[in-house]
């Protein structure tokens, strides 16, 4: 009992200690966002080449940390092709047509507006981040590191439930102070990536949908502040 209350410890440790580095590795691309050092163009190119390379080295260690990012579930059945393709579609439209929705009837959360200031200062260091950094990092890390270390084997539908809900609630947390229906529509893709995730059996499927939904964000900005 008390090694697996030990290796549960450091599990958490380990997995608040790659938050906190995602947290740093994000400090150029903030800098670069604010007003303040956003008029010195040089030293904007500086922290947006900074923080490309700390984000490039960030993915590649996330991304040998593990052998592969393939998800055992041991009840689900292996896919034909035409059922893998149906089912990435399926997912797509509901994540589409969700995010779509949600904003008509819930507010504009904090983060969101947040994201839209940057975006006002400087456009292309918040797409770097947005379409390409972030959700490659964050798939990896709250799917990808959450399931490899708590949920090494998803043998019953309870588990593949928890998981699913644990990764998007804090996957959710990460987009917030505190837990509002404003943070309803992060909960919504979390939900969606982490199913996507573990359906599809390979943590690039998350990817891909994470970065065609930051994407679409990223258009209706350039529409709305053009």
């Amino acid at each position: 009992m008390i090694r697996k209350i030990s290796s549960l410890v450091k599990k958490i440790a380990w997995f608040t200690w790659l938050y906190i580095v995602y947290m740093i590795v994000s400090i150029p691309t903030i800098l670069s966002t604010t007003k303040k050092f956003n008029n010195n163009w040089w030293l904007n190119i500086v922290y947006i080449i900074i923080g490309s390379i700390l984000s490039i080295i960030f993915i590649s260690y996330l991304w040998k940390k593990f052998d592969g990012y393939r998800p055992e579930v041991t009840f689900i059945r292996s896919w034909t092709k035409e059922q893998r393709i149906g089912i990435y579609v399926s997912l797509l439209i509901i994540l589409v047509v969700g995010e779509y929705l949600l904003p008509f009837v819930l507010s504009t959360s904090d983060n969101q507006n947040t994201i839209e200031k940057m975006f006002q200062v400087n456009k292309f260091s918040i797409v770097l981040s947005a379409v390409i950094f972030g959700p490659i990092i964050e798939e990896l890390i709250y799917r990808g590191v959450f399931q490899k270390l708590f949920f090494q084997k998803i043998r019953t539908n309870w588990q593949l439930v928890v998981y699913v809900l644990l990764s998007a609630m804090i996957f959710t947390a990460i987009h917030g102070d505190s837990f509002s229906l404003d943070l309803l529509p992060y909960t919504f893709m979390g939900i969606v990536f982490a199913i996507g995730y573990v359906l599809l059996g390979d943590i690039k499927y998350s990817i891909s949908f994470h970065i065609i939904n930051n994407t679409i964000a990223m258009i209706s900005l350039f529409l709305i502040y053009k």
